[in-house]
């Protein structure tokens, strides 16, 4: 790896002690700008040390002190670069480089460790946690180093807040091998397993930080009703009360006083046509204070794959999905509907809301509610008829919703995208990555990324992902930086 020239600054900061020596970092590392590293909770007005290495060491301490047994998770071979400071009164301080803008080092990955300087009876008192960070030109991104446990594809992320949750770590929820991403080493490691193996469901957070899971198909092939919560303080999956209804490739949302909306779906899913014609109407929400499912008014359409939206109101909005409709239980138009639907909680009632400009189904994972309250659509499938269900097509459309004026307003991205992700930066601009686009049975994985402005309602295209890829999972880190997980075992991060 060819080592970045590094001009470095010290500074002391006052910030609450954790408890732990805390090392983390506060701004992406993008090529060009300055990273800023954070320490926390060491000796109040020791002397610091930064390290930094180009590898993951082991490095035994008694290389440098023979009295020390302890080992660092950093080489030496950029041992010119360690820099020597001073912690705050409270223990805490501020580390600076600038980096150059350079695409000769683009997705270099430095590793990081902090150590106070006690001298008696060891030279290192305190040491970090071990710091990993990702150098990338801006708007661009690279591959992060090692595999993934398990392929992460269609997942659902949970908080981790005994799990440095500020730092950016998350719970990545696949069905199978569930997995955590560290945002201090940028990597995943082992996680607690469902109680139930499953695919195609559908997860929601509660309003105290919990995940809910509902329903999907489990390893037998079979659509079912069963639930469970991942609790982040425990660290524990447990079952609770199951849906009235079987269901997968359904949608939820959780409402504004923390009850949780399943609408939708399939109660059959093996084959793509089964479950088409076997697409369900039914509501239901469930109440995690009393652990139970209640039945609500049904959809005005059998739908499976619509999106679920929670409007700035408290309304409820349903769109799209592959809608089905039934003659004698024969079913004789089947279409990706543009129609949508608008739930009041406080009547427990739906009335019809604006038509879309663009029918699409499979586009609740893709959608993003903007700053303003808008609503972002964006992509998705369309199923022209039950006869031509596999050459169903993704949609370049992308359309906004105002919920003030209940008005829709038509854009149109460069690409089709199915199974894309749709991420809001911190300045308010949506980022759109991958997907898949043409055919349903002969799609292409794709690796275009896309930039929204709300301001304009325009569409700008970025730089290619270093891989294509579809049906991945992406989360925005604390420091703006947007990492990409899967959908096999590979990871990349984005900057901006």
């Amino acid at each position: 790896m060819r080592h970045l020239p590094l001009a470095v600054a010290v500074t002391s900061s006052l910030l609450a002690a954790q408890g732990v020596f805390d090392l983390d970092r506060t701004t992406s590392g993008t090529l060009g700008s300055t990273l800023t590293l954070q320490a926390r909770s060491g000796t109040p007005n020791a002397p610091w040390l930064t390290m930094v290495s180009g590898t993951t060491g082991p490095t035994p301490i008694a290389l440098i002190d023979p009295l020390d047994a302890r080992s660092l998770s950093v080489g030496i071979d950029l041992l010119p670069l360690w820099s020597v400071g001073f912690l705050g009164a409270t223990g805490t301080a501020t580390y600076s480089v600038a980096l150059p803008n350079d695409p000769a080092v683009q997705g270099a990955v430095l590793y990081w460790q902090g150590a106070t300087l006690s001298g008696s009876p060891t030279l290192f008192g305190q040491v970090s946690n071990p710091l990993t960070t990702h150098h990338a030109l801006i708007n661009t991104s690279a591959l992060l180093p090692g595999a993934l446990l398990a392929p992460a594809a269609a997942s659902a992320v949970a908080p981790t807040p005994n799990r440095n949750l500020g730092g950016g770590d998350f719970l990545v929820v696949t069905g199978g091998t569930n997995q955590f991403f560290s945002a201090r080493r940028l990597a995943t490691e082992a996680a607690p397993a469902l109680s139930t193996a499953r695919t195609l469901f559908t997860a929601a957070r509660l309003n105290d930080g919990r995940l809910l899971v509902t329903g999907g198909v489990d390893a037998l092939g079979a659509v079912i009703a069963s639930c469970e919560v991942y609790n982040p303080t425990t660290n524990v999956f447990t079952p609770v009360a199951s849906m009235n209804n079987i269901r997968a490739g359904h949608a939820a949302v959780t409402l504004a006083d923390g009850r949780v909306m399943v609408a939708g779906g399939t109660n059959n899913y093996t084959d793509l046509t089964t479950a088409i014609t076997n697409a369900v109407n039914t509501v239901e929400i469930y109440n995690p204070a009393t652990n139970a499912w209640t039945n609500a008014p049904a959809l005005g359409g059998r739908r499976v794959v619509p999106a679920l939206t929670l409007l700035p109101n408290g309304r409820v909005m349903v769109s799209g999905g592959v809608e089905v409709t039934l003659l004698f239980g024969i079913p004789i138009g089947v279409t990706s509907t543009n129609k949508t639907q608008l739930y009041t909680p406080s009547t427990n009632s739906w009335a019809n809301g604006p038509a879309m400009p663009s029918g699409r189904a499979y586009h609740h994972e893709s959608q993003v509610t903007l700053a303003d309250g808008r609503v972002l659509m964006t992509g998705g499938v369309f199923v022209p008829d039950l006869v031509n269900a596999l050459n169903a097509t993704s949609i370049a459309a992308a359309d906004v919703y105002n919920p003030t004026t209940n008005s829709w307003t038509a854009t149109t991205m460069s690409r089709q995208r199915t199974g894309h992700s749709a991420t809001r930066l911190a300045n308010g601009d949506v980022i759109v990555c991958g997907g898949a686009e043409g055919v349903v049975n002969s799609q292409v994985v794709i690796s275009a990324v896309a930039r929204f402005t709300p301001a304009t309602n325009s569409w700008v295209d970025l730089p290619a992902l270093a891989e294509p890829r579809a049906t991945h999972v992406a989360r925005l880190l604390p420091d703006n930086s947007l990492v990409l997980l899967g959908p096999g075992t590979t990871s990349e991060l984005l900057h901006f």
